[in-house]
Formats: structure tokens, sequence, C-alpha cells
């Protein structure tokens, strides 16, 4: 019995994977579960099928024969494409460049196929909730965010500010948490980060997600604690067009 439903389309799966064995062993098992595999084993050649099919999710190794997968990652999450990379490379910090390049997910090899396989169907479930027009629009007070183009809305003219998908489940988690201080450790687990090591890389997350929010017209008390984590204060403040113009909203 496969995992996919009856009368269904199998999803589309590019996997860019260089190993011969590890491609064959992903790809038999993801098939045996209803889903439809594309196989490459370059960086050319994954940004060709990805091209052409439009998959549902991508499944990316980082070192290969041509290049690294990382030069390829913003080519494929910048088409609203869902990617998890696959990678022997373990050290948090490449995790959490990863992260920042708009990956979804990370495994460490050797992977667990049934963990793979529960990790995708998650990807995709979100995809699909995310794709549909009646929950594009994820708010936080005045912050708006559109999920389908992973966008801060503008407070106030018409250019949205990209974010990646790392950067949106900071914001979750610390709107969801305004008023309190959220330690490194929880943030490290929301960001797919299990040491708290990358503390340097962390901050330059925050702070790029800061000037994000900046750029769009929100100007927010998102600050570090001393030896605990971050604080972001449930007022906001929305910039009007003119500099020295500031007005108070309350986040909801």
């Amino acid at each position: 019995m496969t995992g996919q439903n009856a009368g269904a389309a199998p999803a589309r799966v590019v996997l860019i994977e260089d190993s011969e064995p590890i491609r064959q062993m992903i790809a038999v098992y993801l098939t045996n579960n209803g889903m439809k595999v594309f196989e490459a084993d370059t960086v050319s050649a994954g940004r060709r099928a990805v091209n052409l099919l439009k998959p549902q999710i991508v499944l990316l190794d980082l070192g290969l024969e041509d290049g690294d997968g990382i030069d390829l990652l913003p080519e494929i999450v910048n088409q609203k494409i869902p990617c998890m990379v696959i990678s022997a490379r373990s050290q948090a910090l490449d995790r959490v460049i990863s992260l920042e390049k708009g990956a979804h997910d990370y495994m460490t090899k050797p992977i667990e196929l049934r963990e793979l396989l529960l990790r995708m169907r998650r990807m995709m479930a979100t995809q699909s909730i995310v794709s549909s027009p009646s929950e594009t629009i994820w708010a936080f007070g005045e912050i708006k965010v559109d999920q389908a183009l992973r966008a801060i809305i503008p407070a106030s003219g018409t250019k949205n500010v990209p974010i990646t998908a790392m950067e949106f489940k900071l914001l979750r988690m610390f709107t969801s948490r305004a008023g309190r201080v959220v330690d490194r450790a929880e943030l490290a687990k929301v960001i797919g980060v299990r040491s708290v090591e990358v503390s340097r890389a962390l901050d330059i997350s925050v702070s790029r997600l800061r000037k994000k929010l900046r750029d769009a017209g929100y100007e927010v008390n998102l600050r570090s604690v001393r030896g605990s984590g971050y604080l972001f204060s449930s007022d906001a403040i929305t910039l009007g067009d003119d500099a020295d113009t500031v007005s108070y909203t309350h986040l909801r």
C-alpha cells in the first residue's frame, strides 16, 4: 500500500543527488509510496529538471560534482517550490546557511527513509495550505505577511519585502511570544538547529529580520537579552512616509 490517496495524481519530486546508491534508495522508496521521482546528479541537470517539471518538492544534496547545491537553492525557492536539503554536512552552521537561503528543512546523512517521507508530506501539506487564497495572508496585528509570496506586505508603498522560510518562522515565534523573552535554545529549535553554538548566526538572522521589517515600514522593538535570548515588544511602530512621522499600533 502506498501513501498516496486513491485517484490523486502522484506528487512530482526532483531528487538532486550525485551518489547513485543513495539516489536509487530514495527514489525507490518514494516511488513505492506513491510519488513520481525525477532524478538528477548535477547542479545543471537539477536546474533543468526544476525549471521544466515545476515539482511539488525538491530534495537537494549540497556537494555535487559540478558545483555546490547551496548555489541552486535560491533559484528553487524563488519559484515557490519547497526544498529540503539532504547533506552529509553536519555542522550547525551549514544548516543555518541553508535555511537562511530559503530551505524549508534540512536532514543530515545517513537519513531514515520513514522520517524523510514524513517530513516531505508535512512540507507539501503546509505548501497546500499556503497556496489557498483564503490562507495566504498571515497577520501579526499591523504586520502582514503574504505566505504564498513569502514576503512582508509594506505598511506604506507597494513593494513587498521578501523573507526566507527561517525568517518567517522566527517572526511567528516572536509575535506569538510578544512581551516575553524567547531563549536561544527555543529559537535554535524553531530554525532547525540543534546546537546553541551558532549564536552568532542566530544574531545575524534576527538582525536581518529586524532590518526587513523596517524596510517594510515597521519599526519593532526586537532586542537581545543578555544571557537569555530575545524580547519582542507588543508595541510596533508604523513609520510614515515622512521619516519624522511615527504612529504607534498594538500587536494583537
